[in-house]
Parts: C-alpha cells; sequence; structure tokens
C-alpha cells in the first residue's frame, strides 16, 4: 500500500479527478439526450473550438446519468507514452482498484510499453466489470504524439462491452475512427450541437440572476453565436460595468473576442486581481500556497476564490475550493498580456514556482517549471539528481522528455546524461548510437573536471565499466566478461551503490531468447570461466535473482539432459523466489513444466504453469501470464484440445499482420502453431516469414531455430521436400552451433519423420563437408529422438501417447490406416496382401510408413501403442 501512495503521490491528482460543476450549471436536455446515446456505442467524440463548453456539458450530463466514470484531463507534458498511460491507468484506479499499481512496472520497460502491454492488463481487468462504465479523455488535442494515438487505437480496437469512451477536443482525433463508426455506431457531437439556443441562453443568464428582455436576447444571441465562452464574457462584462448597459453597448462580432475581454472584462479589474491572475497565468494548476510563492504575496487563496465566484473563466479541480485552473482562452489572454507589460519578469515567476515545487519535495514539476523558464542550470541539476533513481526503474521516457528540451551544451557535457542515453538506446537495441554515449561517458571521466576528484572518479569508472558490460551483453559479445570481474574491484564500489540485482529478463519465456541467454556459450564453451564470471557479479549484488543456476539448468536441459537439469532449475526457483526475480522465476518454471512435458507428464505440466500463475499474481507481474497462457497453448496443441486451442486464439488479442516485437514473438510463434492447427497454411506461412525476418534482424537464434523448423515441417506436410530439406538446413547449421537439441525432439514425431526423410535423401549426395556435417548431427538427433519418443510413450496410462499418437495418426493416408487396422488384429503381411488385394512390396511399403509417421520401430511397439492409446 506504501508503494501505491508514493505512485500517486508522484502523480498530479487534479489531472485524473472530475473537474467540479460550476453551481450556476444549467441542464441542456437536448445535449443529454445526444449524449445518453453514447450508452448504446463504445466511442463517443465531443470536437469543437475552445470555448464552446464541452467539458461543462459532458460533466452534467454524468451527473444526471450516476454512471461511475473515470475522468482524465491531459496537458502538452502527456506527449510521452509512459506518462500518458500512467495517468490513464491510475484514472481508471476509480473503476478497478490498484490498476495503476499493477500496470505501473510496464511504464519502466520501452519494449513492454510498445507491445501495449498495460493495455492488454487494462482491458482484462476492465473486462470483469458488470456494469456500464466511462472514461472520458479531456483536451485530447493536446496530444501529438503518434504513438499514444497508436495505443489508444489499441486500447478502442479491443475495448471491453460495458466500457465507454468519450474523448473530448477541438480538433478531430488522430485515430481512424471510420472503422469504429462501422462496427460500433460512433457518437460524434460538433460545436452545432454545443451552441447555446435562445432558450439556454435565457436559462443560462437567470441562473446567474440575470434576467433579459427579449431585445437583450436577441442581441446577446447575435453576438455570441450561442458561444459559451462569449455568454461567460458577457456575464463577466455586466458584473464589472454595472448591469445591462454592457448589452446595450455589443457592436463588435464574436470574432473580436480577444479585445472584447480586454475591454470589457479584465480591463475593469482592479490592478490586484489583474496583475495577480498576469503573473499565475505561468501556472497549469492554481493553489493558494503556490500562486503566494510566485506572486511574492500574501492572500492568493481569497483572490482564487473572488474570481471563481464572479463565474468567471475559472475551474475548481476539487470539492473543497483548493485547486483551480484557469480556461484555456482567458490563461492564453492573461499569458499574452504578461509578455506584453512585464517580459522581462517572466523566468522569475518560473524559477519561483520551480522552488517551491522543490521545496515540496515535486521534483518533476519543479523541474517543468525550469524548463519553461529556460533556467536550464537549475533544471539540468534536477535532472542529474533523479538519474540513479530513475535509472533504477529504467524511467526513461520522463527523463529524456526533460533532457531533450536541455540546450546541446547541457546535454553533451553530463556524465549522467550520457550513461542514460547509453542505457536507453541498449534497451531498445539501437547499439551504434549506444557505443557513441559510451564514448562520450569515457570522454567525460577523463576529463579534468570528474579525474580530479576521486570520489567522482571512482562513480565514474564503475558506472562505465557497468554500462560497457550491459551493451556487450545485450550484443552477445563476450567481451563484457573482463569488465564485470573487473567493475567489484574499482574503488567506484565505494561510491557507487549497486541495486540488489538487474532483472535483465522482462518477457523471454526461455533463459536462452533473453538479452544475457549469450552467458550460455561460455557455458558450452569454458564452464570453470563462467564460474568465475558468476562469482564475480555475485560479488556486487546483496541478492541472487537466479539466473546462475538457470542458465545451467536450460543448458542442461536443451542437451537434453534432463536428470541433470532438475537440481540447477531446483536451485534457481529458491534463489528466483527470495529475490522475487520475475524474470528468472518464469523460465525456470516453464523448464520444470517442459521436463514434465518431455517425460510424459502433461498433467504435472499444466499444474506448474498454475503454480507460476499463482505466485506471478501474488506479486502483480501481470503480463507473464499471456506467455504462460501461450505456453499452455502448446501444451493443448499436444493434447489435441481443440476447444481450448480455439479459446486461446480467439482471446489472445493477435493478428498475422500483429507488429513483431520480442515482448510477443513466442505469442506469435504459438499463434502460427494454432494457425496450422485449424489448417490456415496461407496465414501460417505469411506470419511465419515475418518472424524470420525478424529473428534474423535481431539475431534472436534459438527463436529463428524454432521458425525454421516449423517453415520445415510445413513444407514437408505439403510434400515440398526440397523446399523443407532447405529450412532444416539452416537450423541444423545454427543448432550444430549452440548445441540446440530440445529444440528438434519436442517437435515429436512428426520432426522425426522429417530427419528420417531428410537423412535418406541427403545421404545420396555426401560430397560436401558441410553436408556430411549436418547428416552426422542430424542423425544424433534422430537417435535421441527416438528414445525421447519413446519415453514419452511409456507413460503409465498412455497419457500423452495417445495425444501424440492421435494428432500424427491424422497424416496416414486411408489405405495406411486399413493396415495398420489389420496389424493391429496380428495379420501378417501375406493376409494383409490377400485381403486388401496388394502386393507383399506395397505392405511393406505401407508399413514402413506408418512406422514413421508414428515414430515406432517395429510392430510390436505399434501394437502396443494402439492399444493403450485406443488410437483405432
Amino acid at each position: 500500500m506504501t508503494g501505491d501512495l508514493e505512485r500517486k503521490a508522484a502523480l498530479l491528482g487534479t489531472k485524473y479527478s472530475k473537474p467540479e460543476i460550476n453551481s450556476n450549471s444549467i441542464t441542456r436536455l437536448r445535449l443529454h439526450e445526444k449524449l445518453n446515446n453514447s450508452l448504446g456505442c463504445r466511442l463517443t467524440t465531443v470536437v469543437a473550438p475552445a470555448g464552446y463548453g464541452k467539458t461543462t456539458a459532458v460533466l452534467e450530463w454524468l451527473e444526471k446519468s450516476g454512471l461511475p466514470a473515470a475522468w482524465l484531463s491531459l496537458d502538452v507534458h502527456d506527449n510521452n507514452p509512459a506518462i500518458f498511460w500512467r495517468y490513464l491507468c491510475t484514472a481508471l484506479d476509480s473503476i478497478t482498484p490498484r490498476v495503476g499499481k499493477d500496470t505501473e512496472y510496464v511504464f519502466s520497460s520501452p519494449e513492454l510499453l510498445k507491445a501495449y502491454v498495460h493495455i492488454n492488463i487494462l482491458v482484462d481487468r476492465l473486462a470483469e466489470i458488470q456494469t456500464d462504465f466511462l472514461l472520458v479523455l479531456d483536451d485530447l488535442h493536446l496530444i501529438n504524439d503518434s504513438s499514444t494515438y497508436e495505443g489508444l487505437s489499441y486500447l478502442i480496437d479491443y475495448l471491453p462491452p460495458r466500457m465507454h469512451l468519450i474523448l473530448i477536443s477541438r480538433t478531430e482525433p488522430d485515430l481512424n475512427l471510420q472503422k469504429y463508426r462501422i462496427k460500433w455506431q460512433t457518437q460524434r457531437l460538433t460545436k452545432d450541437d454545443l451552441r447555446f439556443r435562445e432558450e439556454e441562453i435565457f436559462r443560462f443568464y437567470e441562473a446567474r440572476g440575470i434576467t433579459l428582455e427579449n431585445t437583450e436576447l436577441k442581441k446577446v444571441e447575435d453576438y455570441t453565436e450561442g458561444w459559451a465562452a462569449a455568454l461567460v464574457a458577457v456575464t463577466l462584462s455586466m458584473k464589472e460595468n454595472g448591469g445591462h448597459g454592457a448589452i446595450a453597448a455589443l457592436s463588435r462580432s464574436v470574432q473580436d473576442f480577444g479585445q472584447y475581454l480586454r475591454d470589457e472584462v479584465v480591463g475593469n479589474w482592479p490592478s490586484e486581481r489583474l496583475s495577480f491572475a498576469m503573473k499565475t497565468s505561468i501556472l497549469d494548476t492554481l493553489s493558494g500556497d503556490l500562486c503566494d510563492a510566485v506572486t511574492g504575496s500574501y492572500g492568493g487563496q481569497q483572490m482564487l476564490k473572488e474570481i471563481y465566484e464572479k463565474g468567471g473563466f475559472l475551474q475548481a479541480l476539487d470539492g473543497q475550493g483548493q485547486a483551480y485552473r484557469y480556461h484555456y482562452l482567458l490563461k492564453n489572454f492573461l499569458a499574452e498580456l504578461l509578455r506584453e507589460t512585464s517580459p522581462e519578469e517572466i523566468p522569475d515567476l518560473y524559477e519561483r514556482a520551480g522552488n517551491w515545487f522543490k521545496d515540496q519535495g515535486l521534483i518533476p514539476e519543479a523541474i517543468e517549471s525550469f524548463l519553461n523558464g529556460a533556467l536550464y542550470q537549475q533544471a539540468s541539476e534536477l535532472i542529474e539528481h533523479r538519474v540513479d533513481n530513475l535509472l533504477d526503474k529504467k524511467e526513461f521516457d520522463r527523463l529524456l522528455s526533460w533532457i531533450e528540451r536541455l540546450p546541446s551544451g547541457y546535454r553533451e557535457n553530463s556524465f549522467k546524461i550520457a550513461a542514460i542515453f547509453a542505457m536507453y538506446y541498449a534497451e531498445i537495441t539501437q547499439y551504434d548510437l549506444a557505443r557513441h554515449w559510451l564514448d562520450r561517458m569515457k570522454s567525460l571521466m577523463d576529463s579534468n573536471s570528474y579525474a580530479s576528484v576521486p570520489q567522482l572518479s571512482g562513480y565514474c569508472r564503475t558506472v562505465c565499466r557497468m554500462v560497457e558490460a550491459n551493451l556487450l551483453l545485450r550484443e552477445g559479445n563476450a567481451e563484457f566478461l573482463p569488465l564485470i570481474f573487473t567493475a567489484a574491484e574499482t574503488d567506484g564500489g565505494r561510491y557507487y551503490k549497486m541495486p540488489e540485482y538487474t532483472d535483465f529478463n522482462i518477457a523471454d519465456i526461455y533463459f536462452c531468447r533473453c538479452p544475457i541467454g549469450a552467458v550460455t556459450a561460455l557455458l558450452r564453451e569454458n564452464p570453470e570461466r563462467y564460474g568465475k564470471m558468476i562469482e564475480s557479479y555475485r560479488g556486487m549484488i546483496s541478492k541472487n535473482p537466479g539466473y546462475a543456476p538457470l542458465a545451467v539448468g536450460e543448458f542442461l536441459y536443451e542437451n537434453n539432459r534432463l536428470d541433470e537439469a532438475m537440481p540447477p532449475l531446483l536451485k534457481a526457483l529458491e534463489e528466483a523466489k527470495d529475490a522475487n526475480c520475475a524474470g528468472a522465476f518464469v523460465p525456470t518454471m516453464v523448464d520444470l513444466a517442459r521436463i514434465k512435458r518431455a517425460t510424459g507428464d502433461i498433467t504435472g505440466a499444466f499444474t506448474v504453469l498454475e503454480e507460476c500463475e499463482r505466485m506471478l499474481q501474488e506479486r502483480g507481474i501481470s503480463h507473464w501470464n499471456y506467455l504462460l497462457e501461450a505456453f499452455r497453448c502448446r501444451l493443448y496443441l499436444d493434447a489435441g484440445n481443440t476447444e481450448k486451442v480455439k479459446e486461446w486464439f480467439d482471446g489472445c488479442k493477435l493478428t498475422v499482420f500483429e507488429e513483431i516485437n520480442r515482448i510477443r514473438e513466442f505469442e506469435l510463434i504459438i499463434y502460427t502453431r494454432a494457425l496450422v492447427w485449424m489448417n490456415r497454411s496461407h496465414d501460417a506461412q505469411l506470419l511465419l516469414q515475418r518472424l524470420l525476418t525478424f529473428t534474423e534482424a535481431n539475431r534472436r537464434l534459438h527463436s529463428r531455430v524454432e521458425v525454421l523448423n516449423l517453415l520445415s515441417l510445413m513444407a514437408f506436410r505439403n510434400h515440398q521436400t526440397r523446399l523443407a530439406y532447405g529450412y532444416l538446413d539452416e537450423s541444423i547449421d545454427i543448432g550444430m552451433k549452440e548445441g540446440y537439441t530440445r529444440s528438434y525432439l519436442d517437435e515429436l514425431s512428426p520432426m522425426a519423420q522429417l530427419i528420417r526423410a531428410y537423412i535418406k535423401s541427403r545421404g545420396k549426395r555426401r560430397e560436401e563437408d558441410r553436408s556430411s556435417e549436418r547428416l552426422t548431427y542430424a542423425a544424433g538427433l534422430l537417435k535421441q529422438m527416438h528414445g525421447s519418443l519413446m519415453q514419452t510413450l511409456e507413460v503409465p496410462h498412455g497419457v500423452i501417447a495417445g495425444e501424440i499418437a492421435e494428432k500424427t495418426a491424422e497424416q496416414l493416408t486411408e489405405q495406411e490406416r486399413k493396415v495398420l487396422e489389420l496389424i493391429v488384429n496380428a495379420a501378417t503381411n501375406q493376409e494383409i496382401s490377400e485381403k486388401l488385394g496388394i502386393s507383399i512390396r506395397t505392405v511393406k511399403t505401407h508399413t514402413g510408413n506408418i512406422y514413421g509417421k508414428l515414430g515406432l520401430k517395429n510392430r510390436a511397439q505399434c501394437v502396443k501403442l494402439v492399444r493403450e492409446t485406443k488410437l483405432l
């Protein structure tokens, strides 16, 4: 709970709270009827220029509807996906508690954010709500970040059935709304809907204690054209000028609204009020204490209350009268007036605001104020102060949004800012840029300003080594090892606090596919050196996350040494649970489930997954469940459970043309398996080719082997043997180099059949050395595959044997099925020949094909399998 309070303390509560409705507001039944229609569709847009009362209209309707509603008021600082979605998820806490906290970890990872993990969590949680509810996004026009709109489109695509989204904007949202109008009958309100009609204008003024005669009503309508902001301005003018004379003086058109404000409204304000309003126009949110700090005087709270009660352009953001916001039109007008009259005072106003925020511990708000006032030195110092904390959380987006607004001189000459860029670009796999900023770190480290101070020098050396080791590790470069060995030995260890551990793996279900999977190469080539590296790294952290024994356990599993893999995996499980490291915990549990599957205990594999999900739920890390669901689907495919496969397929939020990234790669590979299962071979082929390109571009060798194997199996199934063997050639080349075995064995008997045919075909031309190596490797795989399959088929009750055999038996021809029936009934080859009217040679051919497809060696094994599994 404490963590949740800290999270919300870092956010402005007024942004995700519904603003207060003005006490003088009137009910506009005409608008309410239109907004009621929004409950019959998913999406409503309210689009009109500033001052048309968009926000007020929606607030009044919500008040009358009584429906649960989350509200988010956007501003220009939300043009960053991490900030935008952090606020949106927190706003939805009022609908489904803790969803803001449960998605918070996503925003520390650019990859998780880009893969819409937070939106998937959000949609799944909101889908549990049984009553209608709304989410309102106000001032959406202030968002111009394309990736944010892409995420919003994704949310709309999968909007839960009881959720209704209202978008309030001055311009049409940058969304492809046409498809939603067709699909969901999108509701749309425009400025014509929002204009006040004559009767509404009369009631508008009546609510403010002003009764208009018919001639006055007509004059106001002609002047304002039903524009809410102009109606308010006329009201203020009447109050400042003493009544109806202001209406009699109306002569300009609504186009001169700014001049009208100047002459008829603020021009009549007392100088103290006007000065206060101009100075505080630099603020987004107004409170008494903050206004006092900015103006350098007292009485700010009373002044805000006075302006608000005048019925002006001030909006209350809470029910206690403690927080307010100027209407956009008045704020811009006042800011322009400030620039005209006192431009030299503006930086000082921003500095006072920044210092107030800093004293209150509101560092992000302080940084924003300093940047807005071009006070770059103060902003830079605060940014550097936040670096270590935000880097530990990997909150790159927030840091970068500030850094990009600094002049180049500040960016180029800060060691910590260079470290931010080096870490960020390594995180998003732009290694050349990461290398550039690492070189800049080294250059700054050697400069006099850093080298002459021992404490700074030690800190910089340690940070440089760790940043470089991180980069090399992600690149798969073994040169990271000496850096790991020496980092702990530098005197920087006294000045640089290492976290308990670094969770290198954010979403890879297999260790060998995660960013540090490259260490398995060292483990394979030099186990002793691997042990020393682990010892050095563990000397720098206080808790072991479980990666070291996990690497050993998965390496042994991939080498088909299942019994040997168990002890290190159990050690990894113990360490990962103790350190609360999901990146090691999930792959460990999946490896244990894979061992269960490999030994025929399919029920045990499902049990392991259930336990894994239970423990993840306790830790509040939801996105791993999507990967576990995909792996569960793989088990359902093995078991031939069509209903469960389809259930996963329909709910996985994936398509053939889904953007491929590391976060969703595993799910997409399972998706292709499901496509094949459903005989959608063309779609499966298309997605596999896209995955093949992705795995090559991103050097995802283990994933690439799986994709190549699937392509090979598909081609072989379609009798495209040359194509199938070509894919298998490339797969085996990688498999030989990396020492993969289970990657082939886990494809079960279809792979055995393919490799057997491959050896037979390729064995006829052994002139190439490479071809000979492949054949030797393939033969070794086939030998292990046969033993593994036999182990699987001989488990008690024949549970998985039936699942595998039933799946493979679908490939038998009608004649082969007849032959198989006679074999099971103990018919000799001669008897089969006579009963089916075929030659003995043909009987033997059919028998060989049957054994090959079922992964068997002889008649005895065949009879045992069919009887145990009741295949026929």
